[in-house]
C-alpha cells in the first residue's frame, strides 16, 4: 500500500440507527475506522453477531425478493443452534466450489446451511454520481451478505 493510500484510506461504517427519544426520529451515527485498524487484526462483527468470515451453521428459508431486481435472500431463524430473536434476512451468494446450487435450494423450505458472512462497500457515492450519468442505486455504504458453502 502506498503512503498516499495509507494516509487517506479510511473506512466509514454505519454504526446503526440511534433513536432520538426527544424527537422520536431516527438518526444515523457514523464511526470512522482506519483501514489499517482492520489490517492490523481488527474484526468487524456482522449481523449474525459474529466476526465476518467465521463459518457457522444456520437454519433458514430461501425467499423471493420483493423488489424488481434478482436479489437472493435467506430468512435466518437459527445460528449455531440458537434461535434468532426478531427477523434476520440477508442477501446471499453461493460459493462456486461448494456442494449446492440455486436449483438445490427450494423456496420457503427450512434448510440447514454452512455459511460465512462477508462485507464491503457497495453502491455509488453521491459525489461520483454528480460527475457521471445518474443510475439507480441503493446508495453508498457498508453492507454484508452470506456466502453459502454447503447444506448440512
Amino acid at each position: 500500500m502506498t503512503r498516499a493510500y495509507r494516509s487517506t484510506a479510511v473506512l466509514v461504517v454505519l454504526a446503526g440507527l440511534v433513536l432520538s427519544p426527544a424527537f422520536g426520529q431516527n438518526k444515523l451515527t457514523r464511526k470512522t475506522i482506519s483501514v489499517s485498524e482492520l489490517q492490523g487484526g481488527g474484526e468487524i462483527i456482522g449481523l449474525l453477531g459474529l466476526p465476518l468470515g467465521e463459518v457457522v451453521s444456520i437454519k433458514g428459508r430461501i425467499v423471493q425478493s420483493n423488489t424488481k431486481s434478482s436479489v437472493q435472500l435467506v430468512d435466518i431463524v437459527e445460528i449455531n443452534g440458537k434461535p434468532v430473536s426478531g427477523m434476520l434476512q440477508l442477501r446471499y451468494s453461493i460459493w462456486e466450489w461448494g456442494n449446492i446450487s440455486h436449483e438445490s435450494l427450494p423456496l420457503d423450505q427450512l434448510l440447514r446451511l454452512r455459511v460465512y458472512e462477508t462485507g464491503g462497500m457497495t453502491g455509488i457515492p453521491l459525489e461520483a454520481m454528480k460527475e457521471t450519468t445518474f443510475v439507480q442505486t441503493e446508495g453508498w455504504g457498508f453492507s454484508t451478505s452470506l456466502v453459502l458453502l454447503n447444506r448440512e
